[in-house]
C-alpha cells in the first residue's frame, strides 16, 4: 500500500474555509498554552491517547501540499488574476465552473487527524469518558468562537454546537480521504489528470454529471441548511 492518497479539493470558498477552520479554532484550541503569555492558565488534560501536538504538526502538513490556487484564498489572495497555478474548468455549454485539483496526502497525517476524530467522536455523549472531560470544554469553546467568526463577517447568524465542530472535521478528512471510494471521484481524477496551468479542460457526458453529483454532495455537507446549499452552488 502507499504511503500516501489522492484526493480531490475544489475551488469552492466554503470548502476552502472548512479546512482553515480545523486549524483555527479547533487544532489551535487543543494546544498546550504558553507559559509565559499565560501564566494562570493551565494546560488541557488531554488522553494518554492523544498527542494534539503531532495533530497540529499533521494538520500544517497536510495545508502545506495544498496547490497554490487553493492556498490563494486561506491567504486572502484572490484579487490576483489568474491565481498562480491555476487552470479553468468547463461543464456542459461551455459554462466555467469550481476547478478542482488533485492533492498528494500522507496516510499518516491522515492517520493522527482520524485519532483526533475518532476522540473528539468520544468526548461527545454524556458517558464520555473520564479522560474526555477536558475535550468537550474544548469543543464548547471552540463552538462558542465559530459561532463568532460566522457573526463577525456578515453571514447569515448559526449558533455551533460542539457537534457541529466534530462534523467540520469529519467533512474535511472525509474530503481528504481520497478518491478510492467514491467512483464519481475516481472518474474526475481520470478525466482531469494533472491539471496544467493556463489550460482549459472541459467535461462533458458522464464526467460532467458526475461533477454535478461531487460536488453536489459535496455542498450538502458544508452547507449550513438548505438555503445556505442554494446559494453556495450558485457560485460553483
Amino acid at each position: 500500500m502507499s504511503d500516501t492518497v489522492t484526493a480531490l479539493v475544489p475551488d469552492i470558498d466554503e470548502v476552502l474555509v472548512l479546512l482553515d477552520h480545523v486549524e483555527d479554532p479547533l487544532v489551535g484550541y487543543l494546544q498546550p498554552v504558553s507559559g509565559e503569555e499565560n501564566p494562570d492558565e493551565e494546560d488541557w488534560q488531554m488522553p494518554q491517547t492523544l498527542n494534539v501536538r503531532a495533530a497540529e504538526q499533521a494538520w500544517r502538513r497536510i495545508l502545506s501540499v495544498l496547490p497554490e490556487p487553493l492556498t490563494s484564498h486561506l491567504r486572502d489572495r484572490r484579487d490576483e488574476e489568474p491565481v498562480p497555478g491555476s487552470y479553468q474548468l468547463l461543464t456542459g455549454a461551455g459554462y466555467q465552473r469550481a476547478s478542482l485539483y488533485p492533492v498528494t496526502i500522507s496516510r499518516f497525517d491522515l492517520a493522527v487527524m482520524t485519532n483526533l476524530l475518532d476522540h473528539l467522536r468520544r468526548a461527545l455523549p454524556t458517558t464520555r469518558p473520564a479522560d474526555h472531560r477536558d475535550l468537550i470544554e474544548v469543543l464548547d469553546q471552540v463552538a462558542d468562537r465559530r459561532t463568532d467568526m460566522d457573526s463577525h463577517i456578515g453571514a447569515r447568524r448559526h449558533t455551533y454546537t460542539q457537534a457541529d465542530v466534530v462534523r467540520e472535521l469529519e467533512v474535511a478528512l472525509d474530503l481528504l480521504g481520497g478518491v478510492d471510494q467514491d467512483a464519481d471521484a475516481a472518474l474526475l481524477l481520470e478525466a482531469i489528470g494533472t491539471p496544467q496551468p493556463g489550460t482549459t479542460i472541459e467535461l462533458r457526458g458522464e464526467q460532467a454529471e458526475a461533477y454535478d453529483r461531487w460536488t453536489g454532495s459535496l455542498i450538502q455537507k458544508v452547507a449550513r441548511d438548505r438555503v445556505d446549499a442554494a446559494l453556495i452552488r450558485y457560485t460553483v
